[in-house]
């Protein structure tokens, strides 16, 4: 019917999936829109047919019963170029029920000739005629909804806190583990990969802290993705990545069967993004269940740790959490760990006790000359935060070799709270100054 095209633009930016074929929308999507002046949250909801009881058809109608339950005011949209349906009606029949003000829009009328008087059957008022695609309309479907709006509005933002994204491969149970922590059915849940499509935002108080999680999309190898900028899966991908971007902390959520070269890829924007990161071993229920499965489909603890440190060699600094979402087990810990390492993003070292950690690092373990030119490190300083950002200066930074620079930073994480996020080093040319 359009209801994601309508969304955007009255959004004014593309938040939702638009294709023109119908199911692209599964799970709530909300976003902030100014109506005349008013700041109000804007629900997409997947198609809602209260009567078909096939396939994702039950839990999309549960979203949507959610988030008309949620509402303040409900716009019923439907195809102006046909007269109403069987389905039409069904849902009029659901909508008249509550006590909610109930806006019909009848979408897809870009050419002035087609009449929407049919609609009037559908007992809901006044038909109001839309394009989303062109924007025809939508100043007439605005001004009607500002007319339901309450007359005082508090256009204080609600705190949003920290923002914790769920990324990883397909089917890992990131929606399962998003549901869990908000005690309800907030994303849908399937055995079928690629269920969640969008990156999904959900706020949660969690023991007095304000909290959004954001279940995004599965990613699948490259291999297996069409290279086309208007299939779904590239968009479900921008967003998942988009999600890491505006994320305080990326919780990679991995199967107990072992890593795999998207969890690698996701690890890597994460950490190259500057976010906190923590890495979620999912379904270890499987293996408590039955520790001498058969299936292949678990390992030990000691050979998965052994897994992260060979293929995610560059966050060894991202704490691991095995968890069953199914369960609940190691969850709320992995919660409460993800809330205490994003302080770390902004910690700051006071530049004495960074040097004072450096020049014993030196002492006991001095970088190499360069042929036979001696590499002189002067001193460091943190330039920034978030990510925590350490400038080193040195008489010949093209001499240092990267297993060095690592050996600092593990020296520097041993001395300060920088458990869970990276440290960005970065080797700068002393000024002439510094060699005297």
């Amino acid at each position: 019917m359009g209801k994601s095209a309508l969304f955007n633009r009255l959004v004014r930016r593309r938040i939702a999936l638009v294709e023109d074929f119908s199911g692209t929308t599964r799970d709530r999507l909300y976003a902030e829109c100014d109506i005349w002046g008013h700041t109000c949250t804007l629900i997409d909801t997947g198609g809602f047919d209260p009567t078909d009881k096939e396939g994702y058809t039950p839990a999309i109608r549960e979203q949507s019963q959610f988030a008309i339950d949620e509402a303040d005011i409900i716009v019923f949209l439907t195809d102006g170029r046909e007269p109403p349906n069987v389905l039409d009606f069904e849902i009029a029949n659901v909508l008249r029920k509550t006590s909610k003000p109930v806006i019909l829009a009848a979408n897809k009328l870009e050419n002035p000739n087609w009449d929407s008087n049919d609609h009037f059957a559908l007992r809901m008022g006044d038909v109001v005629r839309v394009s989303a695609a062109s924007g025809l309309g939508v100043a007439e479907l605005t001004e009607k909804i500002e007319e339901f709006l309450p007359r005082e509005i508090n256009n204080e933002e609600d705190p949003v806190g920290t923002k914790v994204a769920f990324i990883g491969r397909p089917n890992v149970g990131k929606s399962a583990l998003t549901n869990r922590l908000l005690g309800f059915d907030r994303s849908i849940v399937s055995e079928v990969a690629g269920t969640t499509r969008d990156a999904v935002d959900s706020q949660l108080i969690w023991k007095d802290k304000d909290v959004t999680l954001i279940d995004t999309a599965g990613v699948r190898r490259k291999s297996r993705v069409r290279a086309d900028k208007t299939s779904v899966e590239y968009h479900m991908i921008l967003r998942s990545l988009r999600a890491v971007d505006r994320a305080d902390v990326a919780v990679l959520v991995a199967e107990s069967g072992g890593i795999a070269e998207q969890d690698t890829k996701l690890a890597g924007y994460a950490h190259e993004a500057g976010k906190a990161v923590i890495i979620a071993v999912n379904k270890w229920d499987l293996l408590e269940k039955n520790p001498k499965s058969t299936l292949g489909k678990t390992l030990p603890q000691k050979d998965f740790s052994g897994m992260i440190e060979r293929y995610l060699p560059f966050v060894s600094y991202a704490p691991v959490h095995y968890i069953s979402a199914l369960e609940g087990f190691g969850v709320e810990a992995m919660l409460d760990d993800a809330l205490d390492i994003v302080k770390a993003l902004k910690e700051r070292i006071p530049t004495a006790s960074l040097n004072k950690v450096l020049w014993r690092a030196l002492a006991e373990h001095p970088p190499a000359s360069d042929k036979g030119r001696p590499v002189k490190i002067k001193y460091a300083t943190q330039a920034e935060t978030t990510p925590p950002t350490i400038v080193i200066f040195c008489n010949r930074p093209e001499s240092l070799h990267f297993s060095y620079l690592r050996y600092l930073e593990n020296r520097i994480r041993e001395a300060f709270p920088f458990r869970g996020v990276p440290l960005k080093i970065q080797i700068r040319k002393s000024s002439k100054d510094d060699e005297r």
